[in-house]
């Protein structure tokens, strides 16, 4: 009998304990007011959303049309909304870039639409092939921002870093028009990039008469370090192409990218595939 009573009396401490941590939303936090009328000011529309919190934000986890999920700090302020879409509802510049990409035929797994705070949207779309897993971030106009492995982590998409109004006006002056689509900070120590911060832009290069993806980097100080993009083979210089069929003959270039340096200098990356292997060259 007094086992039963001490079984009763722990299951009403916890329906009493979840009950004092009520909202209209979810049972399981208590979410600010602040917050709640930040939510629904945003999504009106929305019913049965459900709360939890994830790297220092509240996440709102709800349904409109779409699974999504809606990423805010305390103070009600909104920095991410991420989107569970199908493919058929991208845009279609992507599906055609993707089309025709190296990817093409590769398994589609999950595709996400990112609005984050301050930058353009962004969409991923997640393709697998035997054991590799790559996520490829595009523009809305199809450009393709960059291509990362796969690392199944939940929170492999967070909202962006704010950038501070000199690395703006930076970015503003070196490369006018450009569209900011991507803020992330090196947090690898291994990494020579360590506390570097990573801008990707999306530039009108009239040099080769394209939009294009650039990575624009900035030190621990907010200097600027570097800025480099793909080049496509048809557009190396002839000088350079000259060099490399002189010195490599037998090889063909793989990849091609061009880096400009706070330093001054400028170069090419060429990565070359012969019989040989692989061969890096800074030409």
């Amino acid at each position: 009998m007094k086992l039963r009573i001490y079984t009763l009396l722990i299951a009403f401490c916890a329906a009493w304990s979840l009950h004092s941590c009520d909202n209209d939303d979810d049972d399981s936090i208590a979410v600010p007011a602040a917050l709640q009328e930040a939510f629904s000011s945003k999504y009106p529309n929305v019913k049965n959303v459900k709360w939890e919190t994830k790297a220092g934000y509240y996440v709102a986890d709800f349904y409109d049309g779409y699974e999504a999920s809606a990423w805010f700090t305390t103070d009600g302020n909104w920095h991410m909304t991420e989107t569970d879409i199908p493919y058929t509802a991208l845009p279609d510049p992507v599906k055609s870039a993707f089309e025709t990409s190296e990817y093409k035929t590769w398994k589609k797994d999950d595709v996400d639409k990112l609005e984050r705070q301050g930058i353009e949207t962004v969409y991923v779309i997640e393709v697998e092939n035997q054991n590799q897993e790559i996520d490829l971030y595009y523009s809305a106009d199809g450009v393709l921002i960059k291509s990362i492995a796969d690392t199944d982590d939940e929170n492999s998409h967070l909202p962006t870093t704010q950038l501070s109004a000199a690395m703006k006006t930076f970015i503003e002056e070196k490369y006018a028009g450009a569209r900011i689509v991507e803020v992330d900070v090196e947090n690898d120590k291994s990494d020579r990039d360590y506390g570097f911060t990573e801008v990707d832009i999306i530039h009108f290069d009239s040099d080769i008469n394209r939009n294009t993806s650039k990575e624009v980097l900035f030190d621990k100080n907010g200097e600027w370090y570097s800025t480099s993009w793909d080049v496509r083979k048809n557009e190396l210089p002839v000088a350079v192409t000259t060099t490399i069929s002189n010195q490599y003959a037998g090889y063909q270039i793989d990849d091609a990218e061009y880096f400009e340096m706070a330093a001054g200098t400028a170069y090419y990356l060429i990565e070359l595939e012969g019989n040989n292997g692989t061969i890096h060259l800074i030409v």
